[in-house]
């Protein structure tokens, strides 16, 4: 995106970065007043081009995010946007944690009180569906690193090297790791109101509109580029837009590329933006 903006404007002085994950977790008590801290990642990542200026960044702006006024998460350098992209993140824990909670409930409950937290209430159904998922993006990564062998992607990480590394952790159990969560206890099920107070999934939020299009179906596509299997990515994606009325898959579940790129703003697929190949995706 940012690439296609430069040539457009024939600039040569943009720096551009991304950062794994969000270096703290809050959330608003009173907005604009007070706000609730639950704590930093202890190591956090950012990819950054052009690559040489990550130094400068890093003294610029992403020291003050975390490691100067908390004394944690200093930021390290990825070797490339795609390690982050194809870490096991949000774009992965998101999706398999909305698609557990609808195979364990359909998505409905009778009240808001019955609604289970996000994390603090992470079931089995949800570790066993994130840790499918994870085997899929592990094939995927596999792939990418035999694809760019002079790349050392040391930050495309599973889920479990992923939470190690930016928490410190030892766990070795998903849902283990969810609910002793001190970060993110609090997390509410984003729900819509229903009929006589009934609560339903909110397929309208950003764990459908934003980690679907823009992050779990680019994974797909990096896959389609390397001819990687993704059977379980694949399920949940076509899960997501039978509820949403979508149509990212078509129904031999590779990406209905006609679709996605009939508005450019619909997917983050690289063909949006004019590129169509893999090798053009690393910086």
């Amino acid at each position: 995106m940012v690439h296609e903006i430069e040539k457009v404007y024939d600039l040569d002085n943009i720096v551009c970065f991304s950062v794994g994950l969000i270096p703290w977790i809050c959330r608003t008590i009173k907005y604009g007043f007070h706000v609730a801290y639950y704590g930093g990642k202890k190591v956090n990542v950012c990819a950054v081009t052009p690559a040489h200026k990550f130094d400068k960044l890093n003294a610029l702006l992403l020291n003050d995010l975390s490691l100067n006024p908390m004394g944690i998460g200093e930021f390290s350098q990825a070797c490339s946007f795609l390690s982050l992209t194809l870490s096991v993140d949000n774009q992965v824990i998101h999706p398999s944690r909305c698609y557990g909670l609808f195979k364990t409930s359909g998505g409905k409950w009778s009240s808001l009180e019955n609604v289970p937290f996000f994390y603090r209430d992470f079931d089995d159904t949800s570790g066993e569906i994130l840790t499918h998922i994870d085997n899929d993006c592990s094939a995927i990564r596999d792939a990418v690193r035999n694809h760019f062998p002079d790349r050392p992607f040391t930050y495309m990480l599973s889920y479990f090297d992923l939470e190690r590394l930016t928490h410190g952790s030892k766990h070795v159990d998903i849902k283990a790791s969810f609910r002793n969560s001190k970060q993110l206890g609090l997390v509410k099920t984003p729900t819509v109101l229903g009929e006589n107070g009934s609560r339903f999934l909110d397929v309208n939020c950003r764990f459908f509109t934003d980690d679907i299009p823009y992050g779990l179906l680019l994974c797909k596509w990096i896959a389609e580029q390397l001819n990687v299997s993704t059977p379980h990515i694949n399920e949940v994606i076509s899960w997501a837009q039978s509820l949403r009325g979508e149509h990212w898959l078509n129904d031999d579940k590779s990406i209905d590329m006609e679709y996605c790129l009939e508005q450019r703003t619909r997917t983050g697929l690289p063909p949006s933006y004019g590129i169509d190949s893999i090798d053009e995706i690393l910086d």
